[in-house]
């Protein structure tokens, strides 16, 4: 039988883009591999310019509420939209 899916972790935080930080909300979903390394995919919502910027720029540096910081991914977001959508690693 599988092991149920662990919630997914929701809080406040920071998104650095070209070495700007933006205030956001996250909800991510961590997820440890077989090898050891550490993945997972979320989304984070906040100012629409932001989000935007953020999937132009492809990647960068979320830190949660807790001071981790993790480096992701923007892989989707829709035009005009607070919310974009990253894979962690």
């Amino acid at each position: 039988m599988p092991k149920p899916s662990k919630p997914a972790r929701i809080g406040t935080g920071a998104l650095l883009v070209a070495r700007e930080s933006r205030p956001v909300e996250f909800a991510v979903h961590l997820v440890n591999e077989l090898n050891g390394s550490r993945g997972g995919k979320g989304a984070v919502t906040g100012d629409p310019d932001a989000m935007r910027e953020a999937f132009r720029a492809g990647r960068a540096r979320l830190t949660l509420d807790d001071g981790v910081e993790m480096d992701v991914m923007v892989v989707a977001h829709s035009e005009g939209s607070d919310t974009a959508y990253f894979q962690v690693g």
